[in-house]
């Protein structure tokens, strides 16, 4: 498979590095991210951050919920197609 580089700012790398999961590599994250399935990896990257490994599952199924409200809602009006 062919690669490309590309340059970020440090902001954008930081942000980047931030929701990059456990054992995924930079591109995965990119991809994953513009695919737009992003709940599911939120509740994920959630689960696995200091402090937000011992949720119940009442917590998790209602911060799910949450991270669907803030998914619908962000791409509202937005093709991603």
């Amino acid at each position: 498979m062919a690669s490309k580089t590309i340059s970020v700012t440090e902001e954008v790398y930081d942000l980047l590095k931030k929701m990059k999961l456990p054992g995924e590599s930079f591109g995965d994250t990119i991809s994953r991210l513009c695919r737009g399935k992003t709940t599911s990896s939120l509740l994920q990257w959630v689960k696995t951050s200091e402090g937000w490994s011992d949720l119940t599952e009442k917590e998790e199924t209602a911060l799910e919920e949450i991270l669907e409200e803030i998914q619908s809602s962000s791409y509202e009006g937005v093709d991603l197609s």
